[in-house]
């Protein structure tokens, strides 16, 4: 009798853990871009037109909703940021609404549309 017992609490276990969520948590959207950023490239039709102060500015999106832009011309700008649910869009600064068009850990793409340059796109790694 004890060695049944034994062995139906040993399956209730093993069961449990087989049928409780993982610990681990995935990365969400909002996880991934929340990071210090490097503008690769700012583009308009394939071409750069990032300018001095532009190139290999940091972009420190952080938790909670601030960020931090610094350029090469030491210029700060600092603001709020929020994601879309769905991770298609990033407005900053309850204004401006990038469309997101990669999110990774090693990428970041948005694009917006300006209408006296059209289409910019920023890349940051």
């Amino acid at each position: 009798m004890r060695k049944i017992n034994y062995l139906l609490i040993v399956l209730i276990v093993a069961i449990s853990g087989i049928l409780s969520p993982s610990c681990k948590k995935e990365k969400t959207e909002i996880d991934l871009v929340i990071k210090n950023w490097t503008l690769v490239s700012k583009t308009v039709a394939g071409l750069n037109v990032a300018t001095n102060c532009e190139t290999n500015s940091k972009w420190n999106f952080k938790a909670g909703g601030t960020y931090t832009i610094t350029d090469n011309c030491n210029i700060s700008k600092t603001g709020t940021w929020k994601l879309a649910d769905d991770g298609k869009t990033l407005t900053v600064d309850n204004v401006t609404t990038y469309q997101v068009i990669e999110n990774s850990l090693s990428k970041l793409i948005i694009e917006l549309q300006v209408l006296e340059f059209g289409l910019v796109r920023w890349t940051f790694s």
